[in-house]
């Protein structure tokens, strides 16, 4: 994620760089009303990298948990005396976002934009585990679950915009982004031998709020304007579920974060 937004930034950096070039040259104007028409339609693709910010237990490292707080399947109850979670650590897998841009017009320089979108990812949380036996023995245990995510978000977000540069433009924006996970509850069951079902993944809530900031640049030509920008949201409310369970017990707090890179045709 530090490697794309490194990318990220030298390339919006390279275009500013070019905007007094292309300001110094007589080119022709595309869509020179553009900006005084009231609202503007158009949609929007994107790749995103979803996280988790976690805030952890204090000591969580020295906390035992019961031998029944982990699922069954993965090791002998009756043997064991104690578990233990002495790493947490998250990953974030590429994903999409499509959307569909509603923007109306509030002045000279600003703009209200809602995105409806679809947004599809993955996020992974590597726990390394140990297994403490009744006769004192240790044995540890690296354990990765996989929470796939989709998430129907509604970005509501004002947008200022600079000083038109001949055919392109810059602006920032910031907003809020209200979400509903719809894969948020799936596939955390699991079935073990005797036909007992068990969940077997961290649950986390289905909603969540998201504050987020960007940048981009508008570029004009004959027919539509294409926008590149970049932006980071981060949840604002507490999305893990408590529970009597391993993968929840180091946990106080889990929030959504996203790192995005979108195009946006209007």
């Amino acid at each position: 994620m530090k490697k794309t937004l490194k990318i990220s930034v030298i390339l919006l950096f390279l275009m500013v760089l070019a905007i007094p070039t292309q300001a110094q040259r007589r080119v022709v104007h595309y869509l020179p009303k553009y900006e005084q028409e009231p609202y503007h339609f158009g949609f929007l693709l994107a790749f995103n990298q979803m996280s988790y910010t976690v805030k952890t237990v204090e000591n969580y490292q020295n906390i035992a948990q019961p031998a029944n707080s982990w699922p069954n399947g993965n090791y002998s109850v009756s043997s064991t005396r104690n578990l233990y979670v002495y790493n947490l650590e998250t990953q974030q897998t590429p994903g999409f976002t499509v959307g569909i841009i509603g923007s109306k017009r509030l002045g000279r320089y600003f703009d209200l934009r809602l995105i409806p979108s679809l947004s599809f990812s993955e996020r992974r949380l590597d726990y390394d585990i140990i297994i403490e036996a009744n006769d004192g023995s240790m044995d540890t245990r690296k354990i990765t679950k996989s929470i796939g995510t989709t998430f129907v978000e509604f970005p509501l977000n004002i947008k200022y915009r600079s000083k038109r540069y001949n055919n392109i433009g810059a602006y920032i924006f910031g907003g809020i982004n209200p979400k509903l996970d719809l894969a948020s509850q799936k596939d955390n069951k699991e079935t073990d031998g005797q036909g007992n079902e068990f969940i077997n993944n961290l649950v986390t809530k289905r909603f969540d709020v998201a504050g987020e900031l960007g940048a981009g640049f508008d570029i004009y030509n004959q027919w539509f304007k294409m926008g590149v920008e970049v932006k980071m949201s981060y949840g604002i409310l507490d999305i893990v579920k408590s529970q009597a369970f391993i993968y929840t017990a180091p946990i106080d707090q889990l929030r959504n974060k996203l790192f995005q890179v979108s195009l946006l045709f209007e």
